[in-house]
This record gives C-alpha cells, sequence and structure tokens, in this order.
C-alpha cells in the first residue's frame, strides 16, 4: 500500500498521482490492483474531476496489465467525496471498449451514533478486494509461466511418417 507517492504512467509519458494505490509484489514488479483518490465535499476541481483522473488512472493501469500478459485483469478504483464513497472496477470486454463499472455506494459513518453502517462498507470493500485479488493472481500467474514456444508452420507436415529402427552395432 502507498500513500500520495505512488505515480502510475500512462501511454502519453504523463504520470497520474493517485492519492492512494494497493499493490502486490510478484518478484521485483509492482502489480497496481487498486487506486483510491480523496476530497473533501466543499473542495472542488476545476480543471478535471477526481472521478475523470481515477478513470483515466484506472485505464493506464488496466492497459499496463494487459501489455504485461495478464488474462481477463480487472483494476479496482475508490472515489471518496466527503462522506460517499463509490467504488468501481474497469475490465476491457473487447477491442478498445473499456467498461468502468459503478461497483458499489457507501455512506461513511461520523460519529458512533452511525457505527451500524459499518458492516455494509466492510461487506463492499471485501467484495473489492476479491476483484483486486483475482487480478493479482493473474498478474503472477503470467510471470510463473513459461512463454509458449512457437515453431514455424513450414517445420509442420503431413506426410505419412515411417519409422525405422537402426541396429546396434555388434563389437569387432
Amino acid at each position: 500500500m502507498k500513500w500520495a507517492n505512488g505515480q502510475v504512467n500512462n501511454d502519453n509519458n504523463n504520470s497520474f498521482k493517485p492519492d492512494f494505490l494497493v499493490y502486490n509484489l510478484s518478484g521485483s514488479v509492482k502489480c497496481i490492483a487498486l487506486i483510491a483518490e480523496f476530497k473533501p465535499t466543499e473542495q472542488n476541481s476545476y480543471v478535471e474531476s477526481d472521478l475523470v483522473k481515477l478513470a483515466k488512472q484506472m485505464k493506464a493501469i488496466l492497459n499496463k496489465l494487459i501489455t504485461s500478459g495478464v488474462i481477463k485483469p480487472k483494476v479496482c478504483g475508490i472515489h471518496c467525496e466527503g462522506e460517499n464513497v463509490h467504488t468501481y472496477v474497469i475490465a476491457l470486454p473487447s477491442s478498445k471498449l473499456y467498461r468502468m463499472t459503478n461497483a458499489s455506494k457507501v455512506k461513511l459513518f461520523k460519529n458512533l451514533n452511525q457505527i451500524s453502517l459499518l458492516p455494509n462498507i466492510i461487506t463492499h470493500m471485501l467484495r473489492l478486494k476479491g476483484v483486486a485479488s483475482e487480478t493479482a493472481v493473474h498478474y503472477s500467474y503470467s510471470n510463473l509461466k513459461r512463454s509458449v514456444p512457437l515453431s514455424p508452420l513450414n517445420w509442420l507436415s503431413n506426410d505419412n511418417v515411417v519409422l525405422s529402427r537402426v541396429p546396434k552395432r555388434q563389437k569387432k
């Protein structure tokens, strides 16, 4: 886990700095599985909303996972604005179609009278943890497996095969 110092590089050599990120170390390589943006309700961004920024960061991470050879990766995101927390999952179901779904919306509690909201918050975070863990496992498998050797097509033959045995030479 990392707070506010982690950088996510995208294709245009711009870098994003999410407020929070969760990653898995596979060997010496970092696999980012979840990022989060936090903002108080009274603070508005006029350049770009945090949700758009979060979506761009999630897309950059998804692209990196796909180029690393991860099969069907998903990236999780958390957008917290004031007491409202939205969780998102982004995936690439087909060519050039990035699908970002709103997994849940949860309200945080401000005082002990609202502690009954805690099980709901934990349930939604555990669901997000499951998606992030699945991607981390896929990433680990993609690093462990051998690359499949591809033989050139001209090596293949459809001719009939004849097996023969060469007799051992006798001693002189």
